[in-house]
């Protein structure tokens, strides 16, 4: 069994496969877990709380109640006949309905009672902003819980409501946001203007780490939609990623855990942003790739935010002036963008280009005709220029 302080260290650097696989060897590991949230003490109780529900995720493969099981013990720890020794029970139990929503879901009534208890408030709403980036279906129907909120004179309960309401409305076009009364989740023009306003900071955990927020932001926050799903290129089964801000399309990539290096790029190219699994926001940059996929498509008219340096992006717009069923080779780029002594630093772009396909860094070749470098991999490269007829020298070098 794996001792506290390796638990701990597996804490310190976010090794969810090493805590899953002590887990499924041993529950204890969970026990372990449960006991390290009894004390709220900085960055490795947070780590702790999103533990819980990671792990907890993934024993529900394997063990179906697991999860329930979870969520029933916190709430019956909290009534007066246990003594009351949940101690955090608000973030621990919103972890795991997070991450659990299909099974947990239901409990999302008895998670909004808990706003009722000062020190349960704080820990249930960040919760309910965890469960509306995940599942916000869960979260749709309390809206006249999360409202008071907006009028706190606690900068921490009034940002993280703030953020509760921006990630909903971002649920727009998943399900309705309307009842009788009129829109839900929209607030008077007076508590938008001053939440507009509002620049008292907050800290909160989210991705893994502290950030920092003034309240504004937070009412403001851009959100990047993604969604990852197989697709074929000629005979070949790949994984495509695609994101989206409020802008347009600003991220597509193939290949098998993007997410991963997708998230890492939001972190970098919008620190503030938070990253939600919607397949909504997408659907117009889905069928459009679908549809150049099975060669009814040659041209893409999906908005595009184009997020990079000022050569990048010069050099990202030159690639949209190659034709489909055309080549290019990186002397002609660099000469087509008024540099041309700079073919590595054109490569380099080409190679960070974020919107792979519909920016086509797939029809830049070496000048011998060779396919060179592609971040898919050659094997997806070579499918994607024999789709649009660029044949010979393609399957000759693959």
């Amino acid at each position: 069994m794996p001792t506290k302080r390796d638990v701990e260290r597996t804490l310190e650097n976010r090794d969810w496969e090493q805590l899953i696989t002590w887990a499924k060897e041993d529950r204890n590991v969970v026990r372990q877990l449960v006991a390290r949230i009894y004390v709220k003490d900085g960055i490795v109780f947070w780590r702790a709380v999103e533990a819980l529900g990671v792990v907890t995720h993934a024993l529900e493969q394997e063990e179906k109640n697991i999860a329930v099981e979870l969520v029933r013990r916190y709430f019956w720890m909290l009534n007066e006949e246990s003594g009351g020794t949940a101690w955090n029970s608000s973030e621990a139990i919103s972890s795991i309905i997070a991450h659990c929503p299909e099974s947990c879901g239901h409990f999302n009534w008895m998670l909004s009672d808990l706003l009722q208890d000062d020190s349960l408030r704080e820990g249930a709403l960040w919760g309910f902003c965890q469960i509306a980036q995940n599942a916000p279906h869960l979260v749709e129907p309390l809206e006249e819980r999360i409202n008071p909120y907006l009028s706190s004179k606690e900068p921490l309960l009034l940002g993280l409501a703030a953020l509760i309401y921006t990630l909903m409305q971002s649920s727009q076009g998943v399900f309705p946001l309307y009842r009788e009364t009129g829109p839900k989740w929209q607030v008077p023009e007076t508590i938008a203007a001053s939440l507009q306003n509002e620049r008292s900071v907050i800290e909160i955990y989210q991705d893994g780490r502290f950030k920092k927020y003034p309240v504004s932001d937070l009412w403001n926050a851009p959100i990047i939609s993604f969604w990852t799903e197989k697709v074929m290129i000629k005979d070949l089964e790949v994984e495509m990623t695609v994101a989206s801000s409020a802008k347009g399309l600003c991220w597509l990539s193939l290949g098998p855990a993007e997410e991963t290096t997708l998230r890492t790029w939001t972190s970098r190219c919008f620190p503030k942003a938070f990253v939600l699994r919607k397949r909504e926001p997408n659907s117009q940059a889905l069928q459009q790739v679908q549809e150049y996929l099975k060669g009814k498509r040659k041209v893409f008219t999906i908005p595009l935010h184009s997020v990079g340096t000022p050569f990048q992006r010069k050099v990202w717009a030159e690639l949209c002036r190659i034709p489909y069923g055309e080549t290019r080779n990186y002397g002609e780029l660099a000469e087509n963008v008024g540099n041309p002594k700079a073919q590595r630093a054109v490569g380099m772009a080409n190679h960070r280009n974020p919107l792979g396909i519909v920016v086509p860094c797939h029809r830049v070749i070496g000048k011998d005709g060779s396919l060179t470098g592609y971040a898919g991999g050659l094997n997806i490269k070579q499918r994607l220029l024999e789709l649009e007829g660029v044949l010979g020298s393609a399957e000759k070098n693959s």
